[in-house]
């Protein structure tokens, strides 16, 4: 398009009587320019055509793409810029002037290469990396902005080899984290957390009364705090944090400040909470007819005159609400070249599903870097927060869950005049649960600090030496009261009961680090750590309880007549000695060595010091010539791994032997040996063998990811019997083996991307294959009445066992099973000796498969999780599917015996169940498959020049659902549930309270 200017003026000039006139004018026209046709091919640095690249014109929507052979044909209406650009290469503008042929060979974009990966004390480019590390960007909107309040649920299905299984439903509850499997039968099976450098301390620090769920450690921290998640999964990656690391170590680190203008975010969602699911229950009169049934079924009259007229309450109707949530975040970044900053704090309040329970927490954060000259660097990272957890109790008989499934309909919740009851005619020692909710106060108040503070002095150019200094403290104070009054059964049987308790856990770790790094020349580079580490955690609690209150309203101790109070302490530590090695030969070939000494203070002098070796090599076929000729091949490596790594996770004085008081005789205060000491008690060892393959296909739009390992844990620390004739009924000894082996495979894909319009795929998928390879004496009975649960050699962990059925006998209603021993004693099966392995706790694979979708300013994302091939003890219906007692039950019920010739599916109803039909057994293990919706969200991005002229950078609107639905055979709450929140009682669901589906809609706005 032209402009053209016209200039008209106008004169009048007289001369005595003649006029002279001089017209000039100036006249503005726009006068179109006929439209420019640019043609050309666009091609990679090698010459190689590339199809698809997006090309247009700047600040325009005008545009095209090439195509097959990198051809484009584009028609502009006036000269300008053009934008081409292409996933993997670097963005090129180039100026059309009058051209009408530009040809352009694109560079590409080694920003994926050079990712940086966090490891263990440093850092590495993805492309260096020769071990296996799994690792998740929390920096992406769609994850920092999920409804979730503690970040190892950000990683649950997203990371190959890494199961997560949420123990319950409770806010700020627990949950189980197992990398590549579980190692250990005793010896704890969690991963080491390190955050910001300093390792936490991740226990059980529940003290308190009321059979509550555990705590979970990490939920003190704020998911939006945190810039990414680091996995070290094989054993090169986690032996340099040695006795600490055979399951694993899951590396933290939080947002930072960047040189840059001031940056202030506001992140803030509301949202609601409900169940999903109920279970069918029998209403009034169907549960007087089976108890009515039961009682004659085994000669008993029976006790309910008119069951057609009962009433029915809907107990679960009752104490499941719609809850509300909401998360309201506020930082501050920025800085200068010299100084950068991130200053954070918020507030998440939620509101329990069952009623009485709930959580809050606040959240402080301050990270800090400065630059004090050429050669001297700081830094502090400092976070301060508080959680209340109101906590319901959760077990099998009385949890209010529990009791809302098993107490009968035909008691009503309230009196007449509203109040409500607590009288039960049928089941006297099982309360009114909203009574439970209503009368019973369980709290728990979490503060924790974590911080870390670092210097970094360069002594020469690329030799460093870093110094820090961490701390870990947390206190945990829990209030338990039950008042005394006559509405629930403790309150009548005490006349009420507290419990108070201080748990306080101090942990310091102090390393230096001397770290080189140096290139020699284009074909060599290495990198040489050297560290020395010194930790300690000092453990203790205070528990007082009593009983006999005088009055509802004082619940203080002091306010009881009778009172009790104990102690303990402990603690620990740690001095170790590291070093790694890491090189690489003309980007080709990358080999990386280290080596870790630790001594703990929880073993005896002959087995202070442990010593854990790893070595991993790999090799970039994608740089030989012969694989650049292969165009469609980014990058292909391979790589191989060993090492060692140990466990110390048991009690801090195992190794010794132990005295302890109460042993008075004749009025005189005594003192017993309580345990024997074991000098030789040594670490758990797990030795790890890993080959990977990482590719990328197509200029990066298709990246492939597998790994095959191997993984044997040998010398478990257990308890082995001992004859009574030495005093003591067992020792911890180093015995036993366990391994895990699978296969992890990784794929992402970008199956779009265009300028207006992206589309990417990421799905994983993890084979384990868990089992106990050596054990003294075979097995090891454990779990739910000494049957249910076992640990068996040649089984994995989370064995079920017991009474295998062939069928309800049409004759008599009872269970036949299968007769081992022989005594064709098959109804009655009153020997454990016709018990047997019925399944396992432990999934098939487990995986999640992600499509994000982009288009304009809106973005969406779909998230699936899915877990295969696990079996899961239902408590629920091992508790009211015996027929045998008051309890309510499902309506699985109407599918029962009821007269011989019967072909039914369920046993007959019997009181007291004489012929053991309740036995633990086969009918109540179920397939706990699943395949969940886990997350969808949907965003609109708003950005304009309208809101840059008030300040504001960018606006996201956003909507989320979590656990939208899940489809499952499993008839309880929830098929994700791990009530023990162990590995040997792994697969077991006691009633336990119910994951929430949620919904929340929310705003982020940078400024």
């Amino acid at each position: 398009m032209k402009v053209v200017f016209i200039l008209s003026l106008s004169f009048l000039l007289q001369v005595n009587a003649t006029s002279y006139a001089l017209d000039i004018s100036l006249t503005i026209k726009n006068v179109s320019t006929p439209p420019q046709e640019i043609r050309g091919r666009v091609t990679d640095s090698k010459g190689a055509p590339l199809p698809g690249v997006s090309i247009r014109l700047k600040n325009t929507t005008t545009g095209t793409t090439t195509n097959i052979d990198g051809n484009y044909m584009l028609t502009i209406p006036e000269s300008g810029v053009l934008v081409f650009s292409y996933l993997g290469f670097l963005d090129q503008e180039i100026a059309t002037g009058s051209r009408t042929a530009i040809n352009v060979a694109m560079a590409e974009d080694q920003q994926a290469l050079n990712e940086v990966i966090v490891v263990g004390y440093g850092t590495q480019n993805k492309k260096d990396v020769s071990s296996a590390i799994g690792s998740l960007s929390v920096a992406n909107k769609k994850l920092a902005d999920l409804p979730i309040t503690s970040p190892e649920q950000l990683l649950q299905g997203r990371v190959g080899g890494v199961n997560i299984t949420q123990d319950s439903g409770t806010p700020g509850g627990r949950t189980t984290v197992r990398i590549r499997g579980a190692s250990s039968i005793t010896g704890g099976n969690d991963p080491l957390y390190v955050i910001d450098g300093v390792p936490v301390n991740t226990g059980n620090y529940a003290g308190a009364a009321g059979g509550s769920m555990p705590q979970n450690p990490l939920s003190n921290i704020s998911p939006n705090d945190i810039e990414s998640i680091d996995i070290l999964k094989d054993a090169s990656a986690a032996a340099i944090y040695g006795s600490r690391a055979s399951n694993g170590v899951i590396v933290i680190t939080t947002k930072r400040g960047k040189a840059d203008q001031a940056k202030i975010n506001y992140n803030a969602y509301v949202g609601f909470q409900e169940v999903a699911k109920r279970i069918p229950l029998l209403g009034g009169p169907e549960w007087g007819e089976l108890i009515n049934e039961a009682n004659t079924n085994v000669g008993r009259p029976a006790p309910i005159a008119n069951p057609a007229g009962l009433q029915t309450t809907d107990w679960q109707e009752e104490i499941f609400r719609r809850a509300p949530i909401h998360n309201n975040e506020i930082s501050l970044s920025g800085g200068s070249q010299k100084t950068q900053y991130f200053l954070s704090g918020s507030y998440l309040g939620q509101t329990g599903v069952v009623i009485g329970s709930g959580f809050s927490r606040g959240n402080f954060r301050f990270n800090f870097d400065h630059t004090i000259n050429d050669r001297l660097k700081t830094g502090i990272n400092v976070s301060m927060n508080r959680t209340k957890t109101d906590r319901v109790s959760q077990g099998d008989r009385d949890g209010i869950v529990a009791v809302a499934i098993v107490k009968s309909p035909a008691v009503a919740a309230r009196n007449a005049d509203g109040s409500l009851n607590p009288d039960d005619p049928y089941i006297a020692n099982i309360d009114n649960p909203l009574i439970i909710a209503d009368q019973v106060t369980n709290d728990a108040f979490n503060n924790r600090a974590l911080g870390n503070a670092f210097v970094d002095f360069k002594i020469l150019e690329g030799l460093h030496l870093r110094s820090s200094i961490g701390l870990d403290y947390l206190t945990l104070e829990e209030v338990y009261f039950v008042p005394p009054n006559k509405l629930t059964v403790l309150g009548r049987a005490t006349n009420g009961s507290g419990t108070n308790s201080m748990t306080q856990d101090i942990g310091w770790i102090n390393e230096n680090t001397l770290n080189y790094s140096k290139t020699l020349s284009e074909n060599h580079r290495f990198n040489v750590l050297l560290g020395y580490s010194n930790q300690e955690s000092k453990f203790s609690r205070t528990v007082a309880s009593a009983t006999n209150f005088a009055l509802e309203a004082i619940q203080t101790l002091g306010s009881a007549s009778i009172k009790n109070s104990t102690s303990t302490g402990s603690s620990w530590g740690l001095t170790s000695f590291f070093s790694r090695l890491n090189y690489s030969f003309k980007d080709k070939f990358n080999f990386s060595a280290s080596y870790r000494v630790d001594g703990s203070s929880r073993f005896s002098e002959n087995n202070k010091y442990g010593r854990f070796p790893s070595v991993s090599a790999a090799y970039r076929l994608g740089q030989e010539g012969f694989m650049k000729d292969l165009s469609w091949i980014e990058d292909a490596k391979i790589r191989a791994s060993w090492g060692q790594t140990g466990n110390q996770e048991i009690g801090n004085f195992t190794s010794r032997g132990l005295f302890g008081g109460g042993f008075n005789y004749i009025g005189l205060s005594g003192l017993s040996q309580t345990q024997l000491a074991n000098p030789d008690l040594s670490w758990e060892s797990t030795e790890q063998t890993n080959v990977g393959l990482d590719l990328s296909f197509l200029k990066g739009r298709v990246n492939f990811t597998a790994d095959v390992y191997k993984k044997n844990t040998s010398g478990l620390l257990l308890a082995v019997s001992l004859p009574r004739s030495s005093g003591f009924v067992s020792s911890l000894q180093n015995v036993g083996n366990v391994e895990n082996k699978g296969i992890e495979l990784s794929l992402n894909t970008v199956n779009i991307s265009k300028t207006d319009f992206k589309w990417s795929t990421d799905f994983n998928i993890s084979f384990n294959k868990n089992e106990v390879t050596n054990l003294p004496g075979g097995q090891i009975p454990l779990g739910f009445n000494g049957y249910a649960s076992i640990v068996k050699e040649g089984y994995p962990l989370g064995t079920f066992y017991g009474w295998k059925i062939i069928r309800v006998n049409p004759q008599t209603g009872d269970y036949d099973f299968v007769d081992i021993n022989g005594d064709k004693n098959i109804p009655l099966t009153s020997t454990t000796e016709d018990n047997q392995v019925l399944g396992s706790a432990q999934p098939k694979f487990t995986g999640g498969f992600t499509n994000s979708v982009q288009y304009k300013n809106f973005d969406a994302s779909v998230f699936l999780h899915f877990v295969y091939g696990n079996q899961i003890f239902n408590q629920a219906e091992y508790s009211y599917g015996r027929l045998h007692t008051w309890f309510n039950s499902s309506t699985l019920a109407r599918e029962r015996w009821r007269k011989p010739g019967d072909i039914a599916t369920l046993h007959r109803a019997a009181w007291a169940d004489p012929n053991r039909n309740g036995s633990v057994s086969d009918r109540v293990l179920q397939d706990g498959s699943f395949l969940r919706l886990k997350n969808v969200s949907l965003g609109y991005n708003l950005k304009n020049e309208m809101l840059r002229k008030a300040g504001i950078q960018s606006i996201r609107i956003y909507g989320a659902g979590q656990n939208i639905f899940t489809w499952t055979e499993y008839r309880g709450y929830d098929p994700e549930v791990n009530a023990y929140g162990n590995d040997t009682n792994f697969g077991f669901d006691l009633s336990s309270y119910p994951q929430a589906r949620s919904f929340s809609l929310g705003l982020n706005a940078t400024f």
